[in-house]
């Protein structure tokens, strides 16, 4: 496939979703980084069904969609490049030989291949809104393991934000009038230590954002992509044209 799949490219609407780890493609010529099908199929490789519900909830509220469709052992574009993490040797505990020994040049061209086309369509897509309109919001959808080593996880869906907490808070609410639904705040990490993307794209411009993390074990079925791309329609949809999040923020 294309590095970067973009839906919606001319809606206008004032938001923009985005999945880090939407697909996990490898290239033939990189022959699986020496894994087999199930290591590629696991969340080392990927976050299952964070890009169905990326697509549903964006056909949802009528918005454009940015997904990375390649896989994130490749290089995670939720990285700063050069960071440990960002072409790992071991991830949970599983060796990724292709990444053992990288070369400079082999970094470089997985950076060019794979890493900043998709910043790049960010970038493009939110100039494209800013031009339009205010704001526009940037959320970020994930998925995550219900267990982490020996750490349970018993959030159904996380809430992750770093110090512009407009959105954050918002959907926490949101989500909380919702029914029973345990909802991590900055759970099962913090978007303090993580979510790059969300801070070059988002943060870092004082346009309001998020990030939502969903359980894998809750995203089995194609009902289940629906259920959760429904709630988060029926949580953002009233946010979206909120002048409060479309602000601009300065720290």
């Amino acid at each position: 496939p294309e590095p970067v799949l973009i839906l919606n490219p001319a809606n206008a609407r004032t938001v923009l979703i985005i999945a880090d780890h939407a697909g996990n493609a490898v290239p033939a010529a990189m022959k699986q980084l020496g894994l087999n099908a199930d290591d590629l199929n696991r969340h080392i490789a990927w976050d299952p069904g964070a890009a169905l519900v990326a697509k549903e909830l964006a056909n949802r509220l009528a918005a454009t969609a940015v997904l990375s469709q390649y896989s994130r052992l490749i290089v995670d574009p939720n990285r700063p490049l050069g960071d440990g993490s960002s072409m790992p040797i071991i991830s949970d505990a599983t060796h990724i030989p292709a990444n053992a020994e990288l070369t400079d040049t082999e970094r470089s061209l997985r950076a060019e291949l794979f890493y900043w086309p998709y910043h790049q369509a960010i970038s493009h897509q939110m100039a494209r809104l800013r031009r339009t309109g205010p704001g526009p919001v940037l959320v970020s959808i994930h998925s995550f393991t219900p267990d982490f080593g020996d750490e349970e996880r018993p959030w159904h869906i996380g809430v992750m934000a770093a110090t512009d907490r407009r959105l954050g808070d918002a959907v926490i609410v949101g989500l909380a009038e919702s029914g029973d639904i345990n909802v991590g705040d900055n759970q099962p990490y913090s978007g303090v230590g993580y979510g790059y993307t969300l801070k070059i794209h988002g943060g870092s411009q004082g346009l309001a954002n998020v990030q939502i993390e969903i359980r894998q074990d809750l995203l089995a079925d194609h009902s289940d992509i629906l259920h959760w791309a429904g709630l988060l329609e029926r949580v953002l949809n009233p946010l979206i044209d909120d002048p409060e999040m479309l602000a601009i923020a300065h720290h």
